[in-house]
């Protein structure tokens, strides 16, 4: 799975937090030579394809053999800190920042309000996020802090001002330019304030210099574009109090994918933040799509839109009521992953219009005009000091520009414009070239062409990033520790991720088949040559899986260069990424392909082999980019069918089968193919995630008979939606299809939107920054991450339990309203509790008041039934009106209640799968905070499911 770098594909979930539960192994045989599988018409058989067919069904174990920052915890790049240093109001303040969780900064006495620790950052240096790590310090964390930075150390500028929490704080503020940065605690406690580390951050957000703003109202002095101007001491009042309808709108001048926005109250108007906002984004300043709603509750609000919205206008509501006027100093934009281009300035040794090489599309471009010839350099100033591992060129689709790669290059970097020092050398590819190096401060940047071609050496768009993907990770843990303690570091984390006891865990749900995503640098070192045993962790999980009854998938996750633009496939890039345009690492694929082939041969345990995960040339792949991909699918192909004629292969055609040949192109036999389908956008609509269910099983007919394969739905996620998992795996078993849901195990929470992309969620201990903390801290945070310090999913879990044993019926069973009454805690004028039964769409009970948590509806079904889901829907025209927390309880008498599950709730219809109960009555309370009022169209309670 991955976190998409595309407007379509962003993920969201969220869960009930639940205790982990107890594993049960359960009693499969071990795998033997009667179990191997092969391909027979579209269905997998065992005897070789002779036996009895197959249905695989389980689950992928991801960020365990390859990196995948959202979901695994190798951790995050923070600011570059070489040259900078610290002093302090008290003790040795140098200690926060040596990297060491051991050692630590300390005020030595008891919180009383005005201690501090200063930074000077050597430089004007570009960052909008500070952490302070008090971890190995409990009950040491800042009771109240200040930050405040400086371009001189003498005239100081508040950014934010937010209470502390113990373990990590993190603290969001508009971006900054600037040499120094001041934290002052400003509460009292009886104990010391403790810094283990301090790290300031870089997260993408849009330049904003080039955006236009406007607002329902301006206090005299005061315009909407104060917002946009990156002076926090700047501020756009609404000039009244506030009442709901004030709003303030941001026109970006393009269309662009945003995930969340920041907004700063100011210093001296901190008091002046909305009471209730919401936010909406629209392409034509017409019409409007809510992306996010809530409560300020201090200076700096940061909304988060669930997954990425694109749009060109942002339109930020005020809808609270409050004696103080709104204001705003700064708007900060979160988009993508690269660097916002606004404000970089690009000059060229030749050639004319550098900055076609921004203007955010490769239709322009910047080009010699002239052969290739060694000398020819294009020169970036970015304006301030920014962390960065990663430089991609790219060009026009189709065009002759795909020819003007360079044939050689050097990128150097600058901290100051005339100090040079090289950071990567080599030659580009096809297209599109990137240039990963290791993560350092730079406010320049050099591209120098050294090769020599009769070609213009051509650049549609330049852009430039801290990208966290395995590539980066290995490069820069690599030229820090060396091969052999960053070997030592990584086997910390793969000792700790996934072990025994989860294998366990999987066999207990009645699964019988893993896909284990591996990286390429498992098997080789950076530069190509091979590590010395990379065989020991796959030959585990193959032995142990095996004992156990469970068949393991081979999934090449990641190759080198990157087979698909996003960080899952092994680096954030272009279209295409590098390894496309690079015959060196197709070689190296082929040679792993060609040892895995040799090593697995004949064993029964392994599943088959997924050559490439999710390969993707491009977002609009056409035939040559299809025939491309497919030519090198059957270069792999044919060699792996040179060692091991018996292993069936897995192809991806997760974009659809008109994105891979068929397999009488070639003389494929014995494949799968393999399936990808997400809806990420609409993850909080049931509509939507209930409509790609019917659609991929709607679908499976045709696609089973041409081409006639056998088909795995090897990654999806349904979000919160019990009853359409449940739907979705019926169907896929009633068909012999195959499916691994995405994933065992994700280290984000409920309330990040997490909980449903794993069975076990939600560690929140604080990851390693990967370019500052030495190798013990990296180990001793790695080591929190045991699945014993997660929690379980227990619905989901019990969901997937019910149909791996192969069950392939849904039917549902919904309990008549017929004698129902309903009553509930409080109910709007007009409204009724009945209109939450009535089974009308369209007539809804409303609470009358915005959820503040304890509201409740309670529900007398007349008489006992069984109860096994219970599903609450919002009407459609208030889809917003869900509740953002839940506890359903049961009860047989109306008296005695007893809890059946608790969580969050997710979109306009949540179904609520239980653990089957005998009971009458059932109370639905609704336990989050939201402005506004709690509504229920429909409540529909089904004995099972």
């Amino acid at each position: 799975m991955k976190r998409r770098v595309l407007a379509a594909l962003v993920t969201a979930a969220a869960v009930a937090a639940t205790a982990v539960l107890p594993v049960t192994a359960a009693h499969a045989a071990a795998l033997t030579s009667a179990d191997f599988l092969k391909a027979s018409g579209n269905v997998l058989k065992k005897s070789s394809g002779t036996g009895a067919a197959v249905n695989l069904r389980g689950t992928n174990i991801g960020g365990w053999l390859t990196q995948e920052d959202w979901m695994s915890p190798l951790g995050e790049f923070a600011a570059d800190r070489t040259g900078w240093s610290a002093t302090a109001s008290a003790g040795a303040p140098a200690n926060a920042l040596d990297g060491s969780g051991t050692s630590r900064w300390t005020t030595g006495a008891n919180q009383a309000g005005g201690e501090w620790i200063r930074l000077d950052l050597g430089a004007p240096t570009l960052f909008n996020r500070l952490t302070i790590d008090n971890t190995a310090n409990a009950g040491q964390w800042p009771r109240a802090l200040n930050i405040e930075t400086s371009s001189n150390g003498s005239t100081w500028t508040s950014v934010a001002t937010q209470p502390g929490t113990d373990g990590l704080t993190t603290v969001k503020f508009a971006p900054q330019v600037a040499r120094y940065v001041r934290v002052t605690q400003t509460g009292a406690a009886a104990a010391p304030w403790s810094v283990g580390e301090i790290n300031l951050y870089s997260d993408p957000v849009l330049f904003n210099g080039t955006h236009t703003a406007t607002a329902t109202s301006n206090a005299p002095g005061t315009n909407a574009q104060m917002t946009l101007d990156g002076n926090v001491s700047t501020v756009w009042q609404s000039g009244a109090p506030q009442v709901p309808g004030q709003s303030l709108t941001i026109d970006l001048g393009r269309n662009v994918d945003m995930d969340k926005v920041l907004f700063d109250a100011g210093a001296t108007t901190a008091n002046d933040y909305p009471r209730v906002y919401d936010v909406f984004t629209s392409y034509d300043n017409a019409n409007w799509t809510k992306v996010a709603s809530g409560y300020g509750a201090n200076r700096v609000v940061q909304a988060d839109f669930q997954g990425t919205k694109n749009g060109r206008y942002l339109r930020i509501t005020s809808n609270g009521t409050s004696s103080q006027w709104w204001s705003v100093a700064e708007v900060a934009i979160s988009s993508g992953t690269s660097l916002d281009r606004g404000g970089w300035v690009v000059t060229s040794s030749l050639g004319a219009s550098p900055s076609n090489m921004i203007d955010g599309t490769t239709s322009t471009r910047w080009t010699t005009g002239a052969a290739q010839a060694p000398g020819q350099a294009v020169t970036v100033d970015m304006g301030a000091l920014i962390t960065l591992n990663n430089v991609t060129t790219d060009t026009a689709k189709n065009t002759t520009d795909e020819d003007d790669w360079p044939r050689g290059y050097t990128l150097q970097l600058s901290r100051d414009g005339s100090s040079w020092s090289t950071v990567a050398t080599g030659a580009g590819t096809k297209k599109a070239s990137t240039i990963g190096f290791t993560a350092q401060a730079a406010r320049y940047f050099r591209l120098t062409q050294t090769g020599s071609a009769g070609n213009w050496w051509s650049i549609g768009e330049l852009t430039a990033g801290l990208y966290n993907d395995d590539y980066s990770l290995t490069n820069t843990m690599t030229a820090r520790f060396g091969a052999t303690t960053t070997a030592s570091v990584v086997g910390t984390h793969q000792d700790t991720w996934f072990t025994a006891n989860d294998l366990d865990a999987i066999q207990a749900t009645g699964m019988n088949f893993i896909r284990v995503p591996i990286g390429w640098n498992v098997f080789l070192n950076l530069d190509g040559t091979w590590k010395s045993n990379p065989w020991s962790k796959i030959d585990w999980v193959v032995n142990e899986a095996a004992a156990r009854g469970i068949y393991v998938l081979i999934d090449l996750h990641t190759v080198p260069g990157g087979g698909c633009p996003w960080g899952s496939c092994g680096r954030i890039g272009p279209n295409p990424n590098g390894f496309w345009g690079s015959a060196t690492y197709q070689n190296w694929v082929e040679d792993i392909w060609k040892k895995i082939a040799t090593r697995y041969n004949g064993n029964p345990a392994v599943a088959g082999y997924d050559l490439i995960n999710e390969p993707l040339i491009d977002y609009n792949e056409d035939s040559d980019d299809v025939a491309q991909k497919s030519d090198y699918y059957n270069r792999l192909y044919t060699a792996v069918r040179a060692i091991d004629a018996d292993h069936a292969i897995f192809l991806g055609a997760f974009f659809g089968l008109d994105k891979i040949a068929p397999p009488s192109t070639y003389g494929w036999t014995n494949v799968v193919y393999e399936y990808h389908p997400y809806d990420m956008p609409n993850s909080k609509d049931w509509t939507a995630q209930n409509q790609l269910v019917t659609n991929e099983l709607g679908g499976l007919a045709a696609k089973l008979s041409n081409p006639g394969v056998p088909i795995l739905y090897g990654e999806y996620s349904l979000y919160y939606n019990d009853d359409v998992w449940a739907r979705f795996m019926a169907g896929l078993n009633a068909s012999q299809v195959s499916w691994s849901n995405w994933s065992y195990k994700v280290k984000g929470s409920a309330e990040d939107g997490f909980a449903y992309w794993g069975m076990y969620y939600d560690d929140r201990k604080p990851v390693p920054v990967i370019n500052s903390d030495d190798a013990a801290t990296f180990q001793s945070k790695l080591s929190q991450f045991a699945t014993a310090n997660f929690t379980q999913n227990a619905r989901f879990v019990a969901t997937i339990a019910k149909y791996a044993g192969g069950l392939s019926t849904f039917a549902p069973s919904a309990l008549s309203h017929t004698g129902w009454t309903a009553t509930a805690s409080t109910t709007a004028a007009g409204s009724s509790p009945s209109a939450g039964i009535d089974g009308a769409n369209g007539t809804s009970w409303k609470s009358g008041q915005a959820m503040a948590g304890g509201e409740w509806y309670r529900i007398d079904m007349g008489s006992t039934r069984t109860v096994a889901m219970v599903t609450v829907q919002t009407d459609s025209s208030s889809t917003w009106d869900y509740p953002r927390g839940f506890t359903v309880e049961t009860s047989l008498d109306g008296s005695s209640w007893t809890t059946a599950t608790t969580g969050i709730a997710y979109g306009w219809k949540r179904p609520i799968s239980i653990p089957p109960v005998s009971a009458r009555y059932i109370r639905i309370t609704q336990t989050g905070v939201a402005p506004q009022w709690w509504s229920i169209d429909e409540v529909t309670v089904y004995s099972s499911y």
